[in-house]
């Protein structure tokens, strides 16, 4: 047994997915249970399963179908069944849990569906309404048996179907055009090869009856094209094509000069268009034809009015931010007369929600969403007449939104905050997590900037990520990229003052997207840190030759000649409050300056007899200033006195002072370890940072007559003296060098004179020498011809070679023979010696 259980639900709509069933099947006359050891369901398709057990016996069965549970069964069960030896069909239809299934119960037969062959007329395209005969024959089946007459009609709800008791034939007449699936079965078992049946069915001929004008408008305007629609059907209502050369227009009144229309076209859908226009104002009557036959309504009329008879609705396109809603007029940018017109009708957005007030709807997307929507509405005028319009509706995205940062950063001068890692809190919220956004950061008075990150191993985010610096201002910094990427690298942010900044600073956050930005400033304390005082004065100063100069004079000196200290910049008070000490002193001489009376009891001087600091005991005041004398001045005040005291400082030689020659002049400066606080600001005063610089005080003379000649004619001597050692160091130059190249000559003309030398004598070696003469073989290096001496061929020596006088033999070793002709070791030229001529000994070095 084979049960195929397709899967629906309330409304008929197949139920893809695998339900879990049990099967129960208990004999009737008995009333006994039969097991069922195969018992299997499998899904064949979605929505359809298939359920197959094995009855050995014939006989009466109910069949029960329950959930797993077997707490609710399906409806209408049990449900009875005859098992036989035989052929048939049975259709059932059960309900269980709003599932509608439909089981079809195949008991054995005897129908090979592969040897089955179906055929006949029903299985060609036919057109609607005419008899089909599908023919099945089943070979080798028993052809006394006749099968049950049963024939499922479910798959042909639009038609009209006929069975007749007829063995193998079924008779049906379809109605409604279109293309068919036909599937045939015997029993279970699905006919052709498993295939189905194609069947186109065609539309009739044209009903002209059934026909109708489906659109027409009786209000129109002049001179501004209308469109008529037409319907064309066959005696069942199916839709007719290709019928539009067979339409036609017809007008029906006298005035037909201001008429125009085009031809039919169709909608591929069974109807048909045509647009017609009317030049003059007036009642027109019109039919639609086909093939001389008219079609409903006929005639039908057509009043034409002026345009501005006529309302007009313009299309709307308004902007809104996601989870915002937005409240506008429609009506705004529509023309209608009478100042008066309504809403009739409206359509539903499909990505949000729309409420309307009267003229006024109110839109609000749904909770997240950003992108495009729209709605249409149609609006009525005091007579009646409508126009239509659409509303296009752009969600735009928020910018990024701040949803953490911090209200307060903590930074200190001249280094880098935070020292490690980044300032944390930071987090921005955006909607899109894909779409790249940007990030900007500045500061007023400092440079914002990433401390280096943890890597990242090909992670998608950084694809697209970017850093980089603004265009107009240098200072900023731009991050690129999506969400995620940004909110990492905004853990990474780092802040630096400018040199020398302290005090309060901000940073400038800016996220935005295409569609606006949101903007944030987070303030930064910047903690000062002592910075050392600076002291701007030359090595040197050349003063005039005068008794008292001035040091620094601005009129005529270009040089830096000041004191200051870079924790003035930002300090917040007054600039008098900013106290250091000063003080300048020389070695030699006296210094002058002019003092404010409000630094006297800070003043303290050195004289020439106390090498100590002293309070001033006696001074006169002259418009709240006095005068000051001394080898050093020392007082505590702001750094503009200090300043004023260096510029109108002068030098003070006496002749009993030994400042004639110049002298040393030492400025020292201590900033008392105020760092850019308050004065009363006691628990931010740091250990004391001075400066010292020295400068050498030159004094200018005048030159008598005397000594200047002096001067002129100790420079001519000079002059004189280098150019007489310069000649004659070139003269004996030259003489070297000629003495040179005659030694290089006589050289050369000896090594040539000994080569031909060399040449005679390798000639005469082999030949037979007279009596007077004695030949013998030996080398001037050799230790017994020279004994460890070096032997010239220009120095006349007998010794050098042991030769005796003439008329003697020649002294040999042991080993020479009897002839007196010494052996030549290898390596060595032979040698000979005239008896009669002087003898001359030349040796090969």
């Amino acid at each position: 047994m084979e049960t195929f259980i397709h899967q629906k639900d309330q409304y008929g709509n197949p139920a893809p997915g695998f339900y879990e069933f049990d099967t129960n099947v208990v004999e009737k006359e008995m009333n006994l249970s039969i097991p069922l050891a195969d018992m299997s369901f499998d899904e064949v398709m979605p929505g359809i399963q298939l359920c197959s057990f094995s009855l050995l016996e014939p006989g009466n069965f109910l069949l029960t179908i329950s959930d797993t549970k077997h707490n609710r069964s399906i409806s209408n069960m049990p449900f009875a069944f005859n098992v036989f030896i035989g052929q048939g069909d049975i259709l059932l239809n059960l309900m269980l849990n709003n599932l509608l299934l439909s089981v079809v119960f195949s008991p054995f037969g005897y129908a090979d569906g592969s040897a089955s062959i179906v055929n006949g007329s029903g299985l060609n395209d036919s057109i609607a309404g005419e008899i089909a005969h599908p023919a099945e024959l089943a070979l080798g089946a028993p052809s006394e048996i006749t099968p049950v007459s049963s024939v499922d009609l479910g798959n042909i709800s639009t038609g009209h179907s006929k069975v007749l008791a007829n063995a193998f034939s079924v008779i049906y007449i379809p109605e409604k055009s279109g293309i068919y699936q036909i599937y045939v079965f015997c029993g279970n078992v699905l006919l052709n090869g498993g295939n189905s049946f194609r069947k186109e069915v065609r539309a009739g001929g044209v009903n002209v009856s059934l026909s109708t004008i489906e659109k027409f408008s009786s209000k129109v305007p002049k001179m501004i094209e209308n469109e008529i629609a037409v319907q064309l059907v066959d005696s069942f209502s199916n839709p007719v094509l290709s019928q539009q050369s067979r339409l036609t227009l017809e007008i029906a009144s006298v005035n037909k000069s201001g008429f125009s229309s085009g031809t039919f076209v169709e909608n591929n859908n069974g109807t048909y268009s045509i647009r017609y226009a009317v030049k003059d104002v007036g009642t027109y009557e019109m039919c639609v034809s086909f093939d001389g036959k008219r079609l409903s309504p006929c005639p039908f009329g057509v009043n034409v009015y002026g345009v501005e008879y006529f309302p007009k609705a313009n299309d709307d396109k308004i902007s809104v931010w996601e989870d915002e809603s937005i409240a506008f007029d429609v009506l705004e940018n529509d023309y209608f007369e009478g100042n008066n017109a309504s809403i009739v009708e409206s359509s539903k957005p499909d990505r949000g929600s729309l409420l309307q007030n009267g003229h006024v709807f109110r839109y609000t997307p749904y909770k997240d969403y950003y992108g495009n929507d729209s709605f249409a509405y149609t609006i009525s005028d005091v007579n009646g007449n409508l126009a239509s319009a659409s509303v296009k509706i752009s969600v735009l995205n928020i910018p990024p939104q701040f949803i953490s940062f911090p209200t307060q950063l903590q930074a200190t001068e001249d280094m880098i905050s935070p020292r490690y890692g980044g300032f944390s809190a930071f987090v921005i919220k955006y909607s899109d997590p894909t779409e790249k956004i940007s990030v900007t950061l500045s500061a007023r008075f400092g440079t914002v900037f990433l401390s280096p990150v943890r890597m990242q191993f090909w992670q998608p985010i950084w694809v697209e990520f970017s850093v980089k610096k603004g265009v107009d201002a240098a200072k900023d910094l731009i991050l690129e990229g999506c969400v995620e990427a940004i909110n990492l690298a905004l853990q990474s942010i780092q802040y630096l003052g400018s040199e020398n900044f302290y005090g309060d600073d901000a940073i400038h956050v800016s996220a935005s997207n295409m569609n606006g930005k949101n903007e944030l400033d987070v303030l930064v304390s910047v903690e000062p840190v002592n910075d050392p005082p600076i002291i701007k004065v030359p090595k040197f100063i050349t003063l005039k030759s005068e008794d008292k100069s001035l040091i620094f004079d601005k009129a005529i000196d270009n040089f830096e000649f000041s004191v200051g200290d870079p924790d003035l910049l930002g300090y917040p008070g007054n600039e008098s409050q900013f106290i250091v000490t000063f003080s300048v002193e020389v070695d030699k001489g006296f210094l002058v300056t002019s003092l404010a009376s409000e630094l006297l009891k800070t003043t303290e001087l050195k004289v020439m007899s106390s090498y100590q600091w002293q309070p001033i005991q006696t001074y006169v005041s002259i418009s709240r200033h006095f005068m000051v004398k001394a080898n050093g001045v020392r007082f505590r005040g702001p750094l503009n006195e200090c300043n004023s005291v260096m510029q109108q400082l002068s030098y003070d030689v006496r002749s009993d002072s030994g400042g004639e020659n110049g002298a040393i002049l030492t400025v020292k400066l201590n900033d008392m370890g105020h760092y850019g606080c308050y004065s009363d600001c006691t628990e931010k005063i740091a250990a004391p940072l001075s400066a010292e610089a020295t400068v050498h005080l030159i004094q200018r003379g005048l030159m008598s007559s005397l000594s200047a000649h002096t001067l002129g004619s100790v420079i001519v001597v000079e002059f004189l003296m280098v150019l007489s050692l310069g000649g004659l160091l070139l003269f004996f130059t030259c003489k070297c060098a000629m003495h040179l190249v005659k030694e290089r000559r006589s050289i050369s003309v000896q090594n040539s004179q000994l080569s031909s030398m060399q040449n005679s004598q390798k000639k005469t070696s082999s030949t037979d020498f007279s009596e007077d003469t004695t030949n013998f073989t030996g080398c001037c290096s050799s230790p017994f011809l020279l004994s460890g001496q070096t032997c010239n061929f220009r120095q006349r020596s007998n010794q050098c070679l042991g030769i005796e006088k003439p008329g003697k033999n020649i002294s040999s070793s042991p080993r020479s023979s009897s002839n007196h002709h010494l052996q030549t070791p290898p390596g060595l030229t032979p040698l000979s010696i005239e008896k009669n001529q002087k003898q001359t000994v030349r040796s090969v070095l």
